[in-house]
């Protein structure tokens, strides 16, 4: 099978295992686990100044990773892999938690269930957070795939893996999501870098023919 079509397909899959869990978690509080996963995170690792301020880098590190990496493919002239990045990240990034959190309505952790070290506003599903990292590492790990086996897309493939955990679970930490709001995050962020996956591999097939094409 074609890359593009099982990026396609994949991106259908991740898009209706979120709508299924966004039915579920419309308007409720914990969902089966949510609880309990929580406080073992919160347990395992006790809110600090050093956990705080990982919390606080992380967020700034996913709103400006995006812009940082467009000037980096810029300057390396490779046209493509920036629009890439540019419609994969920065729709998720301005756009989708005001256009999705409406439709799930689902309100925020209290501290009836958990610790809340940072208060967050609005909304909880899905979380921006994830569907930021979701959309940004997606696409890092694409692009080092697309690099080949080398030291540089190795590094690439474990800093991208250790932003996509790290950034998530400290907002679980600080009692500000929910777990399925992550999971939530990452699966509406996967389906859409997974379509413009499929976009970047159909556009390579028509531009430099099979033989270029990333096969499965």
């Amino acid at each position: 099978m074609k890359s593009y079509r099982t990026f396609l397909i994949a991106s259908a899959v991740f898009l209706v295992a979120a709508i299924l869990l966004g039915l579920q978690a419309k308007g409720a509080g914990p969902l089966p686990g949510d609880v309990e996963l929580s406080q073992a995170v919160q347990s395992a690792l006790p809110f600090n100044g050093v956990t705080g301020g990982l919390s606080d880098v992380m967020r700034e590190s996913l709103r400006y990773l995006p812009f940082a990496a467009l000037a980096v493919l810029l300057g390396l002239r490779k046209w493509d892999w920036a629009v890439l990045v540019a419609v994969t990240c920065l729709p998720v990034m301005f756009w989708s938690e005001s256009l999705l959190k409406p439709l799930y309505a689902r309100p925020r952790p209290t501290a009836e269930f958990v610790t809340i070290y940072q208060a967050s506003k609005g909304l909880s599903f899905p979380s921006g957070t994830a569907m930021q990292s979701a959309a940004m590492v997606g696409t890092a790990l694409y692009l080092a795939r697309l690099i080949g086996k080398s030291k540089l897309s190795t590094a690439i493939t474990v800093l991208s893996l250790l932003l996509l955990f790290f950034s998530n679970i400290v907002r679980v930490q600080v009692g500000a999501h929910w777990a399925t709001d992550i999971l939530g995050g990452w699966l509406f962020g996967s389906a859409w870098t997974a379509l413009w996956m499929a976009v970047h591999q159909w556009w390579l097939s028509r531009e430099s023919g099979p033989a270029h094409l990333e096969e499965n």
